[in-house]
């Protein structure tokens, strides 16, 4: 087969972005890199499959005008769909690809969503008949996330004398001393994210649509601190230097800010950097804008190797603050008008630490949160969340009255330290049970859970990309057979979401409808919601 493949119409997009064309034997083409419905495309091929072949983008022929009325919200932003990008910015400065789909409106969005969920569930829609529900799109198409990671580092790119006079033996020294420069880019202190298929790069931005003006103007005036300070940025590469990463919270509904600064502190080994270092943190402690805008500042001591924020020997120090801080999540909009609740027992509090997990878009959980609810309806009995996090789906089901008691399950040990704090802070804490453990090896850890989990009315299950260990769909089955409750399956995932409810299904549970929720605008990432039976 030849390695260039040229007209090819993409059809649709795929799971993970990926459009899909064909070959005329009836192949389908899986092609990374951006490719959306109605274009027509040349393609590199990089692997060879029985049944299919995976391509890399190369040239846009064709575009279809009809998606592409977005106006994009980054000027740092790189598209291979945008044919004019005049930003008078530097090149190390563009090529951000972190939101792929903003040259398209946001309408065309959610239905290239709508899409690829039905197509998640073609499997079992031959089957069976499935409702696919109307996407619920997001409040907030900017400004909505409520965390985010920035990376510093450098642009450094050879210039092209160089590179060829180095790629034919000639000794760097000797080319230095012919008067060639090294770098043709040569930026040593960016704050951003890394480029677009070039890792070791990162794109300097001056300010990020995803997150608020109080996050931006932050981010800004910290750039500006970190860049006076005299310190290095840490090189991936050679893993020397001094800042990491910035990472941001924001309680969208609570107006907290938390800064976790990371840094690579065993790096500082001359006077003039440690004493450089000091004059930083106490630069940092007397900002007058940091102390209005700023409710709690951590810094995070990370000398692995790894481009993580945090590792198992990261030490996270509180520099000011609690080293904390809360967001709410407000239900009043899914109480039915003749209920009779109290309007703050529809708020559910949650603390939110340097590492928690919580839902990137607060306004996005509570319909998501609020839609899962309305579909739930009436229940007797408890809830049994199997992925509880820091109790967040759990805590606010509880909260509006749906079940008795609460029983979490979660590997990860500090969500359940946060699980069994947000149920405090809410007066539910005599109403909850929680247990860290992998899922499907709950009863084996925590033999009393079998006691705990009687009278089950629901079971939540919201489990990572990879959806559910075959194990846990076992357990499943086995207490439908003892408890007639009902299974809600919410998941960032459609393809595992839609493998694991066929198994379900032939496991005797019923299924009929998936709701869509949009929690990330200007990417193909999609929320699903099901209620089995």
């Amino acid at each position: 087969m030849q390695k260039i493949l040229k007209g090819l119409t993409v059809y649709k997009i795929g799971y993970g972005g990926i459009g899909i064309a064909r070959l005329p034997d009836g192949k389908k083409v899986l092609i990374k890199g951006g490719a959306l419905p109605g274009s027509i495309v040349d393609v590199r091929i990089v692997k060879a499959k029985k049944d299919y072949v995976e391509a890399h983008l190369l040239a846009i022929k064709k575009q279809n005008p009809e998606l592409l009325s977005g106006v994009p919200i980054c000027q740092h932003f790189f598209s291979p769909f945008l044919q004019e990008q005049e930003t008078g910015l530097q090149e190390y400065e563009i090529g951000c690809g972190g939101c792929k789909w903003q040259v398209m409106n946001y309408e065309a969005q959610l239905k290239l969503k709508e899409a690829i969920v039905e197509d998640a569930f073609g499997k079992l829609l031959k089957k069976q008949e499935i409702t696919f529900l109307p996407i619920i799109g997001s409040p907030l198409q900017k400004g909505y996330r409520n965390k985010i990671e920035f990376s510093f580092g450098v642009y450094k790119q050879l210039d092209e004398a160089f590179r060829k006079g180095k790629k034919s033996g000639i000794p760097e020294a000797d080319l230095l001393a012919q008067g060639l420069k090294k770098y043709a880019i040569d930026a040593d202190f960016n704050l951003g994210f890394h480029k677009q298929g070039e890792f070791s790069k990162i794109v300097d931005i001056s300010a990020c649509g995803l997150i608020t003006e109080k996050a931006n103007q932050v981010f800004s005036h910290l750039k500006q601190l970190c860049k006076a300070s005299g310190l290095p940025v840490y090189d991936q590469k050679t893993h020397q230097g001094f800042f990491r990463h910035l990472v941001l919270r924001e309680g969208i509904n609570t107006a907290q800010l938390l800064v976790n600064l990371s840094v690579a502190d065993n790096n500082l080994t001359s006077q003039e950097e440690t004493q450089l270092r000091e004059q930083f943190l106490e630069q940092l402690k007397a900002d007058p804008l940091l102390k209005e805008q700023v409710s709690t500042f951590v810094i995070s001591y990370n000398n692995g190797l790894a481009d993580i924020v945090r590792n198992a020997e990261t030490e996270i120090k509180t520099f000011r603050g609690e080293g904390t801080i809360h967001e709410t999540l407000d239900f009043s909009a899914f109480v039915p008008a003749d209920e009779e609740l109290k309007p703050e027992l529809s708020k559910v509090t949650f603390r939110i630490s340097p590492s928690s997990f919580f839902q990137t878009n607060t306004l996005g959980a509570q319909r998501l949160f609020g839609t899962a609810m309305q579909m739930i309806g009436h229940i007797e009995g408890n809830v049994l969340d199997l992925y509880c996090g820091a109790g967040s789906i759990g805590l606010s089901l509880l909260r509006l009255g749906i079940g008795k008691e609460l029983v979490g399950v979660e590997i990860v040990e500090e969500a359940i330290v946060d699980a069994r704090h947000n149920a405090k802070i809410n007066g539910l804490q005599d109403r909850c049970f929680f247990v860290a453990s992998p899922a499907e090896k709950m009863l084996i850890n925590f033999p009393e859970l079998k006691e705990k989990i009687q009278n089950v009315g629901l079971v939540v299950i919201d489990p990572p990309r990879e959806g559910l260990h075959p194990n846990v769909i076992k357990y499943l089955a086995e207490l439908k057979q003892q408890y007639a409750f009902k299974l809600l399956y919410i998941s960032c995932n459609p393809i595992t979401m839609a493998r694991d409810i066929e198994l379900l299904v032939e496991e005797g549970f019923s299924f009929k409808q998936v709701q869509g929720v949009d929690m990330f605008c200007h990417t193909h990432h999609v929320e699903c919601i099901s209620v089995l039976g």
